[in-house]
């Protein structure tokens, strides 16, 4: 899509909204925004009318396991590439679940199989390993005999099998040795995520120290805050540094707690996550997800004794959830959408951001915040009819 012109819509900037604005795609790339009225549309160009239209950059999911019925982790992950446009999604990364280990063996090659050649489709930043490195006090949905420490061979055996593609590793610090890890997973270019700990604000405010970036779905799976415990949960919103994932689906999290967050955290450090199941989306229903059942009843996603097991919900329900439920304006959700996202995994400075210069990932949102269409590095991946 060579100058192609979006003209027309509200275009969301960092710093202001162009509204009615013009973005102009290069190739690949963003080359132009700014206000229409200073803008003489060229004879020669596609132009597309986005008259009434949010244009946003798009959103980011750095933590999700599927959708409608496919994994990310295993063949499928071709169709989670193909589908996630649909809900305004540009980039991902690719998470896994705790399986045994001949399984994952398995699956994550697979994994690196469709990336190699991937389809049409929002852009796979890399995989995302959650698990099996898990406390056994915080196990979430994920079943603790399948549970392993986190070593470096670990990790070696992790890229090895993934073809380098491992690019974040959420796992419990206080379990074995896995504090001495966390260089090593730097080194190897591996974000290094604390979730699914009991670990305490101590330990956890040192293995920020030592580069833990971010922590896996906050106030989930995780040793809550005590007023003379403070565990995980306050060690995330006291420390700076630290960004806190958040699932926005309003079940994992109340939204008193998402206010907390953001009050603690400012938008700057907040990153918006779906954790979507491979069942996001499809109807209520009971389905099998990693050998357990799992009950969706239309809002949440849950095993037989109530535990929840990822979202129902995809990440543009959450960013609606920011706006309507918590009040945030437009740009702030955008902040915790994109932005953030896209700082947090290093890529910053090339995506998450309506610039000159910037990866054309665009999502144009009708008034009510829904997804018409979704461009991919200059090229349209997904429109409503």
């Amino acid at each position: 899509m060579v100058n192609t012109i979006l003209v027309g819509g509200k275009v969301c900037t960092p710093d202001k909204v162009f509204d009615p604005g013009v973005l102009v795609i290069d190739n690949k790339s963003i080359k132009t925004v700014e206000d229409q009225s200073k803008f003489r549309v060229p004879k020669t160009a596609t132009v597309l009318d986005t008259s009434g239209c949010w244009i946003l950059p798009g959103f980011i999911d750095i933590h999700i396991h599927g959708l409608l019925g496919y994994d990310c982790m295993g063949p499928d992950l071709d169709q989670v590439i193909r589908k996630l446009p649909e809900y305004g999604v540009t980039s991902f990364m690719a998470t896994t679940m705790t399986r045994p280990k001949e399984e994952i063996n398995s699956l994550i090659p697979q994994m690196a199989s469709v990336l190699s050649d991937p389809p049409l489709g929002a852009r796979c930043l890399g995989i995302h390993v959650e698990g099996p490195h898990f406390s056994p006090k915080r196990p979430g949905m994920a079943n603790p005999e399948w549970f392993s420490l986190l070593t470096a061979s670990e990790i070696d055996w992790l890229q090895t099998i993934a073809n380098g593609l491992v690019r974040m590793l959420t796992f419990a610090p206080e379990e074995g040795t896995a504090m001495d890890v966390i260089p090593y997973l730097i080194k190897n270019n591996i974000t290094p995520v604390i979730g699914h700990s009991n670990a305490s604000y101590e330990l956890t405010e040192e293995a920020i120290s030592l580069g833990v970036s971010q922590a896996t779905h906050t106030f989930n799976a995780m040793s809550p805050m005590h007023h003379r415990d403070p565990g995980v949960v306050g060690a995330v919103l006291a420390n700076t540094s630290i960004i806190a994932q958040l699932i926005g689906d309003g079940y994992h999290v109340h939204p008193g707690a998402m206010q907390v967050l953001l009050n603690a955290k400012g938008i700057s450090r907040v990153c918006l996550i779906s954790d979507a199941a491979p069942f996001a989306g499809l109807p209520s229903g009971k389905y099998n997800w990693g050998n357990q059942d799992v009950y969706i009843d239309g809002k949440t996603s849950r095993l037989d004794d109530g535990t929840l097991a990822g979202s129902h919900s995809l990440i543009d329900t959450g960013f609606r959830n920011l706006i309507e439920i918590l009040g945030l304006n437009i740009s702030e959700a955008i902040q915790c959408a994109s932005i953030v996202p896209a700082q947090s995994v290093g890529i910053g400075n090339i995506k998450g951001q309506l610039l000159p210069g910037y990866n054309a990932d665009i999502v144009v949102l009708d008034k009510n915040y829904r997804t018409l269409l979704t461009i991919v590095e200059g090229e349209i991946v997904w429109q409503a009819n």
